[in-house]
């Protein structure tokens, strides 16, 4: 479970996120729709401790990140599977590489994330491309991957800022059956996006950030 209780993570002249109230439940597909500058992102990195609110309350399972030292954070993390605008993939190790390091910072057996890895790149369709790098791959297959690692230890809630950004709509789609598969198997999502219009009448519930307040929820059959 991830909830946001009356929080407030201001930037100057205004900017942030203001008195956000939000929860996302086992199972809860929530998607962040807002024009550039309204909070996406900030939203998205206080759930995960990127950034600290000024006030409120941010609690991901178990964890409280107001009486959350910096040191419990990695171990919160672990429970979110996170794909950032800029995806921050490793541009000198491979696409088998970019995926199994996870394993490798988990501290898991070479058998183990061998095993992962090659799990989660089956099911985003990189299986193929084990032995390519990062550049070698389409703006969508380098979406695939960060999803991949992101997924490679089993989180609770995946969260994603702009997964459809700079993609054509035919990628684009494919990355939606993609994330509606993930859904499926009882992964909870929390997305930010401009193009929620793409997510079709799959089972979602859209909020939308404007100013850095959050103004409306409706849900997948409202966006038609």
């Amino acid at each position: 479970m991830i909830e946001l209780i009356r929080v407030t993570r201001e930037y100057r002249k205004g900017r942030g996120i203001h008195d956000i109230s939000l929860r996302v439940g086992k199972g809860d597909w929530v998607v962040i729709v807002g024009h550039a500058g309204a909070g996406k992102s900030t939203l998205l990195r206080t759930v995960y401790a990127e950034h600290r609110p000024d006030s409120g309350e941010v609690i991901v399972g178990d964890y409280r990140l107001s009486s959350m030292n910096d040191r419990k954070i990695p171990k919160m993390r672990r429970l979110l599977g996170i794909v950032d605008q800029e995806l921050a993939l490793v541009q000198d190790r491979t696409v088998y590489q970019n995926v199994a390091l996870v394993g490798e910072v988990l501290g898991w057996s070479r058998n183990k994330t061998r095993a992962a890895s090659l799990r989660v790149l089956n099911r985003v369709g990189l299986y193929n491309h084990l032995d390519a790098y990062p550049s070698q791959l389409s703006f969508g297959e380098q979406r695939r991957l960060a999803i991949a690692r992101a997924l490679v230890g089993d989180p609770f809630a995946l969260i994603m800022d702009e997964p459809l950004g700079h993609l054509d709509q035919e990628t684009a789609l494919g990355i939606v059956d993609l994330l509606a598969s993930i859904h499926a198997r009882g992964t909870a999502m929390l997305l930010a996006t401009h193009r929620v219009e793409l997510f079709g009448e799959n089972p979602i519930r859209v909020h939308t950030l404007e100013r850095g307040h959050l103004t409306l929820a409706r849900n997948a059959e409202e966006n038609a």
